[in-house]
């Protein structure tokens, strides 16, 4: 891995990435927050960063009712842009059922690729575990009935998040994704057994994250996806630092590492991915 930003390896990465680049290779950060600050206040200087590495689209994605609406307001902003709308298992307690009509509105728009991020989290515990499963299964619900797939926030509760989504989604073809994958390799089985596909980020870069590259191997090339989350979990050579899209490319270089595949190569296959689960 890249532990360096300017080392010999990582100019050398950069060389490979815009042969690939050249060659017409494209990536997609498939989960970010844009929207937030400090991204969203140099909108224009981000999307070129990432252009200039080859991603040349993001998916910015929703956590509560007003951050959803900021999220459909960021993808007007660049056709590059696209979002998702969804409850975050941390702002559970103050979802309202009479927000689901409004949430409906906002999935309708074109751009509205996903529901998300919804889940559950039970390594922070800022909401109580039955309510994040309660609103964790309505917006499942919705997203069966809307015919749009899910974005998957799973921390320290595979067998609870396990639960909830087969009562709700099995049996579809394209569930959704498991974000920023974390868990174990039952939870991982589960997910590729059911129409979900697996998306990596900055963390499979860490020293300390033997046990997560590992899980990488077992996912086929077809389920998988990359992301940045940022504003967090910068990748190697930039951890500490604020994340932003045109660091997914170090992922990207992670997990080529890791499965022996080439960048081009990965690549085309990533954006068949994305097209195959969001349209």
């Amino acid at each position: 891995m890249i532990k360096k930003r300017g080392s010999l390896k990582d100019q050398e990465f950069l060389a490979s990435l815009k042969e690939a680049v050249e060659a017409g290779a494209r990536f997609t950060d498939t989960h970010c927050h844009i929207h937030f600050s400090p991204l969203a206040d140099e909108l224009d200087d981000v999307s070129e960063r990432a252009a200039e590495r080859g991603v040349h689209r993001m998916v910015t994605v929703g956590i509560d009712l007003k951050d959803s609406e900021q999220a459909l307001l960021t993808s007007r902003k660049s056709e590059k842009i696209f979002f998702t709308a969804g409850v975050h298992p941390h702002d559970a307690e103050e979802f309202n059922i009479c927000q689901l009509g409004r949430f409906e509105e906002i999935l309708s728009d074109p751009k509205a690729v996903a529901v998300g991020e919804i889940g559950l989290d039970y390594y922070r515990n800022h909401s109580a575990h039955d309510r994040q499963r309660e609103v964790f299964a309505t917006f499942l619900d919705m997203a069966v009935g809307l015919n749009k797939p899910v974005v998957i926030h799973n921390r320290e509760s595979d067998k609870d998040c396990v639960d909830v989504m087969s009562a709700v989604v099995r049996g579809r073809e394209r569930n959704g994704v498991i974000h920023c994958f974390s868990g174990d390799r039952g939870l991982q089985k589960w997910a590729l057994d059911n129409g979900f596909y697996i998306s990596y980020a900055g963390p499979v870069t860490y020293n300390s994250s033997d046990h997560l590259r590992d899980t990488v191997q077992y996912v086929p090339l077809d389920r998988l996806l990359i992301e940045t989350d940022c504003p967090y979990l910068s990748p190697e050579p930039y951890r500490g630092r604020t994340n932003e899209p045109a660091h997914v490319v170090y992922t990207a270089k992670q997990i080529c590492d890791i499965i022996d595949v080439n960048l081009y190569d990965f690549a085309v296959q990533l954006e068949k991915n994305y097209t195959q689960l969001f349209g």
